[in-house]
């Protein structure tokens, strides 16, 4: 199957955050992002599943993997880029998670909050 762009959709997708969803829908790029929330004051832990990948706290880099930055005793760490939700939940290892809500209601990017059921 081909999928013809034109000038301007090239030009869009040389920035992932630029990149309009219709775009991305048009490109099959229907991409998760993992992210692991740990608590350094509670010791807890929570996981954050975004539709676009996030970035780290002082540099404002695009990271897909690896640690995003500690803010008041929040460490965010993102572990990768998957296919469906489903499947970034099965990639955390001995855990089964329940679906919660998140103080970051306002993030039109945030699909999924789980937190380890004990």
């Amino acid at each position: 199957m081909r999928i013809y762009l034109n000038k301007n959709e090239i030009e869009k997708m040389r920035n992932w955050k630029e990149c309009p969803v219709s775009l991305r829908e048009k490109l099959k790029l229907q991409e998760v992002f993992l992210i692991e929330v740990f608590n350094t004051s509670t010791g807890t832990y929570k996981y954050e599943i975004y539709d676009e990948p996030q970035t780290t706290n002082m540099s404002h880099e695009i990271r897909v993997s690896g640690w995003l930055g500690t803010i008041n005793n929040i460490n965010r760490t993102a572990l990768g880029k998957f296919n469906s939700i489903p499947e970034a939940i099965s990639s955390i290892n001995d855990e089964k998670l329940e679906e919660g809500d998140s103080e970051f209601k306002g993030d039109d990017h945030l699909l999924y909050v789980g937190f380890p059921v004990k």
